[in-house]
Formats: C-alpha cells, sequence, structure tokens
C-alpha cells in the first residue's frame, strides 16, 4: 500500500472519529454549518469541485437527512474548514486535492443521503452566483 493511500485513509479515519463524536454532540454541528459558507466565499473562485462541497452542506442543512449522515457529512465538511490537513489548501494546483478525496469517499458512503435535489440546489446556487458575478 503507498504511503499516499494510507495518509488518506488515516484522514479519513479521523474524519469517522469526528462524525462519531458530532453524533453524539449534534449541537456542534451547527458550527460547522455557520463556519462552511464563510471558508466557502475565501475560497469559492479557487476549488473546482464546489458542487460536491455545496450538496453536502445543502443535505447537511436537510431536515430529512438522518443524524449518522449528518454527523459525517459535518465532519467532512469540518476537514474541510480546518486550517491543518494533509496537504495545506494555499498550495496551488494541490491544496483541495485531499480536501476533495475525503469527500468523496463520504459521499460514496452517503450516496442515499445527498440527493439528486441536493446537487441542484448547490447547481442552481452556483449558477446564480456566476450570473450576479457577470
Amino acid at each position: 500500500m503507498s504511503r499516499r493511500k494510507r495518509t488518506l485513509e488515516g484522514q479519513v479515519t479521523q474524519v469517522e472519529h469526528v462524525a462519531a463524536e458530532l453524533e453524539l454532540h449534534p449541537g456542534k454541528i451547527d458550527d460547522v454549518l455557520t463556519d462552511f459558507p464563510k471558508k466557502l466565499n475565501d475560497y469559492a473562485g479557487r476549488i473546482p469541485f464546489l458542487q460536491q462541497f455545496l450538496a453536502a452542506y445543502y443535505a447537511l442543512k436537510d431536515s430529512r437527512t438522518p443524524l449518522k449522515a449528518k454527523a459525517l457529512l459535518a465532519a467532512a465538511l469540518a476537514y474541510f474548514i480546518m486550517p491543518v490537513d494533509l496537504i495545506p489548501d494555499f498550495v496551488a494546483g494541490f491544496g483541495f486535492t485531499d480536501d476533495l478525496a475525503v469527500l468523496t469517499i463520504v459521499l460514496r458512503q452517503l450516496s442515499t443521503a445527498v440527493t439528486p435535489e441536493h446537487f441542484e440546489l448547490a447547481r442552481r446556487r452556483l449558477q446564480g452566483d456566476k450570473q450576479s458575478s457577470e
């Protein structure tokens, strides 16, 4: 197993541990909901996979999403928000690679919780942002 793969698996394990904590303390999920939009605005022009993050955010906000799924989504978004991760976000071209990898793994695990409706909301939000900047 490559060193990079082991390190990514370690990051995913860390996210899963955070999710378990969030599941025990669901009020902390609100912190992620509060902090995520600011981080998103700070990096919006530099994140090529913004739609996936927004879909996860909308699933997290959705009252129909089960708590266990919300906890894992919040942990993945918290990984994105946290200043310390596998590849620092300021590294041009690579900084968000680990964030995307972690989010992709989480989205695969939660394929039924993050619905096409959440992706549509994300797409519309991005379309609106693009139109307002033109």
